[in-house]
């Protein structure tokens, strides 16, 4: 993969507001409400997104840019920045060592580059159309996993934002199959393992355009597939995300499966 210098500005950006995460943890424990008790913005996540905003407004003053505190910040240009200062705030704040800082780039309707930075465990996850998927400068893949009792499944709800009638009823219908469910509490976390073959398969209701974007291109750059709960193509402009990932083998059992 020949580097740009586009490839390393989004790498270094994710590094440096995932140190400033990493060196407030175990000592911000409590943020403000948003919509649940679950659902908290802290002080970190906006010191985070201080950092990716301001470095991407000096370096491309007319790109737009869609970010979980700020909003959207309307620009001149057909590019979008996507960002998720701190994914997996919940367990920040309670100490849990699973969250991480979600950047993307979209060129109109295409997400181009993208990027997962895990602080705690040092795991730099990046992506560039295809170019392949990365962790650390090695090459990542999706499982290889084509059997429904034997997936290994991270399913999750914005119970505010979907049906929980609904997700009882994803749950119950994979529960046919397999009982091996994994929940980390953070999408990043979710997607990453999963374009490093950690996990098998992503089911999640009620997700946002930063919380999915980055990690639909490590997926599919990694040989993976994303789509709606329908079937239907995803796109990362949706503002309620229903979404299955997985390889394309499983995907599409886990599609008959849901939808029949």
């Amino acid at each position: 993969m020949t580097t740009t210098t586009l490839d390393r500005f989004i790498q270094d950006i994710s590094v440096r507001a995932g140190k400033i995460i990493k060196r407030q943890f175990g000592i911000v424990t409590t943020g403000q409400q948003k919509t649940s008790q679950h659902d908290i913005v802290t002080e970190v996540d906006y010191a985070s997104e201080r950092l990716l905003i301001s470095a991407i407004r000096r370096r491309f003053p007319y790109h737009s840019i869609l970010s979980e505190e700020a909003g959207e910040l309307t620009g001149r240009s057909d590019y979008t920045w996507i960002i998720d200062p701190l994914d997996g705030t919940a367990n920040f704040a309670r100490g849990v060592p699973l969250f991480g800082v979600c950047v993307a780039l979209a060129k109109g309707n295409v997400i181009t580059h993208g990027v997962i930075y895990d602080p705690i465990h040092d795991e730099l996850f990046f992506a560039k159309r295809g170019a392949g998927s990365f962790c650390n400068g090695k090459r990542i893949h999706v499982s290889s996993e084509t059997q429904l009792e034997e997936m290994v499944v991270y399913i999750s709800n914005i119970r505010h934002r979907s049906s929980l009638e609904r997700f009882a009823h994803w749950r119950a219908l994979l529960a046919l199959y397999t009982t091996y469910y994994k929940s980390y509490g953070s999408a990043a976390q979710a997607m990453a393992s999963l374009a490093s073959g950690r996990i098998d398969t992503y089911i999640i209701a009620g997700a946002y355009p930063w919380d999915i974007a980055a990690g639909a291109l490590l997926l599919r750059e990694a040989g993976g597939k994303i789509t709606r709960l329908d079937g239907s193509s995803w796109q990362w402009r949706d503002t309620n995300q229903q979404i299955v990932t997985a390889n394309p083998t499983l995907h599409r059992k886990i599609i008959q499966l849901l939808n029949q």
